[in-house]
């Protein structure tokens, strides 16, 4: 996000990166209550994910972690707004260039798994954490290549500040010896 905000000089996206980091700021000091929560899914996560916390504790030496709903929320949000951001990036994906079966496939694929959630919600999720996971995988390149841009980028914009400063600084002279 804020390479692209960097390259395009949109104002607009450097404003969503605010947006989003609020959302983020929100969830984590204001997380969702009980009364928000969809009774379903609460059952259907307690019984499927309720000893990601403690294995995930282990794994770090972090004693009686929990995914409470601070934590979960964050992810939901974290990884649903990843996805939705791929629809914003019309330009950069060209989805009307995209070949009518080709879509037909993605949209297939998109209802398949979700009725395979409802079907069966285990099968539902090993699928999409397959694919998720796939994702991730095949993404390190272009994290890499982002991040070491963005780097670059931010290193530019540090010289060009720090070298501007040097040429509006009044130059003071010497005191002769």
């Amino acid at each position: 996000m804020a390479l692209g905000a960097y390259r395009s000089g949109s104002q607009a996206q450097g404003y969503l990166i605010v947006v989003y980091l609020l959302a983020v700021a929100i969830i984590l000091l204001l997380p969702p209550t009980a009364e928000v929560r969809i009774p379903t899914f609460a059952k259907a996560a307690r019984e499927h994910f309720e000893n990601v916390g403690p294995a995930l504790g282990k794994l770090f030496g972090l004693p009686d972690l929990s995914l409470d709903t601070r934590l979960t929320s964050l992810l939901a949000f974290v990884y649903t707004y990843h996805y939705l951001n791929w629809f914003i990036k019309v330009d950069v994906i060209r989805w009307a260039d995209v070949p009518k079966p080709r879509l037909a496939l993605i949209i297939a694929a998109s209802a398949g798994t979700t009725a395979l959630y409802f079907y069966s919600y285990t099968w539902g999720f090993i699928l999409l954490l397959v694919l998720s996971f796939s994702h991730v995988v095949l993404e390190f390149p272009l994290n890499a290549l982002s991040l070491r841009q963005l780097g670059g980028a931010a290193a530019g914009g540090f010289h060009a500040a720090f070298a501007r400063r040097n040429v509006e600084a009044p130059r003071r002279s010497r005191p002769r010896r």
